[in-house]
């Protein structure tokens, strides 16, 4: 006689993760707004406290939820950004599974072809944005290289967002972030003024491209300082490792 295996419930937490979930996707809680308490959530679903905390510690993980201490303590709505996937990267780089090479070849994969695609999409208030950005950026070169560079890569965030594509911006807006937590700090003695400069001009190229509305030129520009930014972070990564 055949015998079947015993099916096996996966555990509560799972469950009331699911449901809060499913709320939270369907908009029933919306982005800022608080889930119910612990104590409340522990009547609805008549689990233990301890169930309620894993299942939210697991939405915590995945980014959909922030819990926050003091006056407003609770469990609130996230804003979707690309936090989670910015950490995930920083964990391979972290865990030696890939290296900053690995970081700007995905770049170079993907930000020149967002370049050439928003060359077409822009709009004036988007070229306003990113002279300004640039703008204040090299402003910042006479007072902080640090914060210089900061603003900087924060170009390339900003054309992603052009794309109006949101898996395109938060792609790019993680991979950016970890390049940048890995390196602008660790280069801070060998990248100088003049090196950054050099990356703000490179931008403006890309930028004049796109207002031209020229797909081909943007992104052969793009892939152009990429390339170049991969050959100078060569230069500088092996007198301070990273």
């Amino acid at each position: 006689m055949h015998s079947f295996k015993s099916l096996k419930k996966p555990p509560l937490s799972q469950e009331v993760e699911r449901q809060l979930r499913e709320s939270i996707i369907d908009g029933v809680f919306k982005p800022g707004e608080k889930l119910p308490s612990e104590r409340e959530l522990v009547d609805q679903f008549q689990v233990s406290r301890v169930t309620v905390r894993e299942a939210l510690k697991s939405l915590w993980r995945s980014g959909l939820i922030e819990v926050r201490r003091g006056g407003n303590a609770g469990a609130y709505v996230c804003e979707l950004n690309a936090d989670a996937i910015t950490e995930n990267f920083l964990n391979l780089v972290r865990l030696g599974r890939a290296t900053f090479h690995d970081l700007i070849e995905a770049r170079i994969f993907i930000e020149p072809n967002t370049a050439r695609t928003v060359a077409l999409k822009r709009t004036s208030g988007d070229i306003a944005d990113l002279e300004q950005l640039l703008d204040t950026a090299t402003e910042l070169t006479e007072t902080s290289c640090r914060q210089a560079r900061l603003l900087n890569v924060g170009f390339h965030c900003e054309i992603s967002k052009i794309s109006r594509n949101p898996i395109v911006i938060f792609i790019t807006e993680s991979i950016t972030h970890a390049y940048s937590e890995i390196l602008i700090d660790k280069t801070s003695r060998t990248v100088g003024k003049e090196d950054v400069l050099e990356l703000i001009r490179q931008h403006r190229e890309i930028l004049e491209a796109i207002i031209d509305r020229d797909g081909a030129a943007a992104y052969e520009k793009a892939r152009f300082h990429l390339e170049n930014t991969r050959l100078m972070y060569e230069r500088v990564v092996d007198k301070e490792p990273v």
